[in-house]
């Protein structure tokens, strides 16, 4: 990992950002997601851990309708009952421990996870679950959409919130 990057296009921490090693999902919309990743759109990419924090009720629903096999497979690993933001420090966490760069479609983790971290050289991006799922496949993050294209490099996510308001507030989605 790591070597996938050929220049920063958003996200925190400086430098190279474009390459993914972990995807950090928190409550994804599981039927969603299992569409995206069962629907013959290619594998998940060798050197990326896709991991998605989800309540245990939420797990279990996802069982029963078959989605959780479907994500199993494509190589989505679950964390159950707690957070993105207790997981690293409050928790060790080796993923965490280890990424270079992850990218998250939460937004609270993406503007935590640098301070919760605090490793030099550890970038975070934030995208939707599609550019979630779609750097899961390829290890290297999706282009910036165009409202974000003032930030330069690996630039803060507070840029990206300042971007936000810009435009209008949030929709929840990017």
């Amino acid at each position: 990992s790591g070597g996938r990057g050929d220049g920063g296009d958003g996200g925190s921490g400086g430098g190279d950002c474009s390459g993914v090693d972990l995807v950090a999902l928190g409550n994804p919309e599981v039927e969603s997601l299992a569409a995206m990743v069962g629907g013959g759109g290619g594998a998940k990419h060798r050197d990326v851990r896709v991991i998605a924090t989800l309540s245990r009720f939420v797990l279990e629903q996802a069982e029963a309708a078959g989605h959780a096999l479907t994500l199993s497979e494509f190589g989505v690993e679950f964390i159950n009952d707690t957070c993105w933001c207790m997981l690293g420090d409050v928790v060790p966490f080796p993923p965490i421990q280890s990424a270079r760069t992850l990218i998250t479609n939460s937004g609270k983790y993406a503007h935590y996870a640098p301070g919760l971290v605090n490793r030099s050289g550890f970038k975070v991006r934030y995208s939707g679950l599609a550019g979630c799922v779609a750097a899961a496949r390829t290890g290297r993050a999706p282009p910036r959409p165009p409202f974000l294209a003032a930030l330069r490099g690996c630039a803060s996510v507070a840029g990206l919130g300042r971007a936000l308001l810009r435009r209008g507030g949030s929709t929840g989605r990017i």
